[in-house]
């Protein structure tokens, strides 16, 4: 296919698309995660083929999600915590989407709209501090429960966890049923927003 029979997509275009705001579309094409030329006028453009491998890399073309199946997004760069709660969780009957990075956090977050965030506070590239912060200021996502899961004992952490948004706290390690009643409850509570 070539250049000239594709279309190219605006800003607010492509941020339709995806489901996000024009914002974030720009805010990506800067980071290089979405390739586009700009007009003589400046304005950015997308094509087609290039906003679709985007959002083919990032996950973005909207599944059916069955009634029954809940979604939980999990942030946790530990490979043995990520292990041990996909098989907790999806034998449970959940869909999980598994996240290790920061930029991806809020992408897929505001794209996939999870029914429960589980975030990891301790890792070396995420703070998750700031990443539940975010969540909580971007008003799609600003509704969805978040429950930190980490090894954050100390009572100044846990309040600070509460003070930027989380609704939930489970400490590293936890049992099996600790947390399966934790996320049910969460889930069970549902979103304000829908």
């Amino acid at each position: 296919m070539s250049d000239r029979e594709q279309k190219a997509y605006t800003t607010f275009e492509a941020a339709k698309i995806c489901h996000v705001t024009h914002h974030s579309i720009k805010n990506w094409i800067k980071q290089g995660l979405i390739k586009a030329s700009r007009t003589p006028g400046g304005h950015y453009r997308i094509l087609e083929d290039d906003l679709d491998r985007f959002r083919e890399k990032f996950d973005m073309f909207p599944r059916e999600k069955g009634p029954s199946q809940r979604r939980i997004m999990i942030v946790d760069d530990d490979p043995d915590a990520l292990a041990l709660m996909e098989n907790i969780l999806t034998d449970d009957g959940f869909e999980l989407v598994k996240v290790s990075n920061a930029t991806e956090v809020g992408l897929k977050a505001a794209q996939l709209t999870p029914d429960l965030i589980l975030l990891d506070f301790l890792m070396p590239e995420i703070n998750g501090f700031e990443v539940c912060k975010a969540l909580r200021d971007n008003e799609l996502t600003r509704s969805i429960p978040i429950m930190a899961v980490t090894c954050l004992s100390k009572e100044q952490d846990i309040e600070r966890i509460f003070s930027c948004g989380a609704d939930e706290y489970l400490a590293k390690p936890f049992r099996v049923e600790q947390m399966l009643e934790k996320v049910r409850d969460l889930i069970g509570r549902g979103r304000s927003s829908e």
